[in-house]
């Protein structure tokens, strides 16, 4: 291997040890409390090299949720599904993406993770959402939308964190049929009973 490829190598097993790190300390306390020290010590890793990478905390956080949604928005806008069968494939790729990054979903699900993760997450997940519902030609109006997708987005972060606390028991396939049968279901529900908050033209 050359130069190059050993000094890649060593970024990204310096930077492995040090999210791993970050993932051991955020289990037990929030980022404001994480000092630089303590988790270059834990890692093992000089603060010098710390900080070629990283500005403080903050910014490798940061640095860590930029590169998950970076993968996270391309699995998402990899297809639209447009059946049952379509959608099944389509969360299996999700929760199949997901289980890969097991670590940085419970970093990220912890107690202690700033609420700016579940807001990129919530508009993500929304946007995908309404073009999903346009594509199926669900006649909802936007407040319908919005409601729907605050439950879509509420049940799925619910399951998730249920599939983490469970050690990721079922497989992404497993996951992926429950969760499309509950969207399935849900919208033909929602549309019936939803026609008390019907107070503007579908859009």
């Amino acid at each position: 291997m050359n130069k190059s490829g050993n000094e890649n190598r060593s970024v990204r097993n310096t930077k492995r040890k040090l999210k791993e790190a970050l993932m051991t300390l955020m289990q037990t306390k929030p980022v404001n409390a994480i000092s630089v020290k303590e988790l270059t010590e834990l890692a093992d890793v000089n603060r010098g090299t710390f900080y070629l990478h990283y500005s403080d905390i903050y910014d490798m956080l940061h640095k860590i949720e930029d590169e998950f949604f970076v993968e996270f928005e391309g699995v998402l806008n990899n297809s639209t599904p447009s059946d049952e069968n379509d959608a099944i494939m389509y969360m299996k790729e999700i929760y199949t993406f997901l289980k890969k990054n097991e670590d940085i979903c419970r970093m990220f699900c912890s107690s202690n993770v700033e609420i700016s993760f579940f807001n990129k997450l919530k508009l993500l997940i929304g946007n995908k959402c309404c073009s999903v519902w346009e594509s199926a030609e669900l006649q909802m109006n936007r407040k319908q939308t919005e409601y729907y997708n605050a439950f879509i987005f509420s049940g799925s972060a619910g399951i998730l964190q249920h599939w983490l606390d469970n050690d990721l028991a079922e497989s992404p396939e497993d996951v992926a049929r429950l969760v499309a049968a509950i969207i399935a279901n849900s919208a033909k529900s929602f549309l019936v009973v939803s026609d008390d908050i019907r107070s503007e033209p579908v859009s």
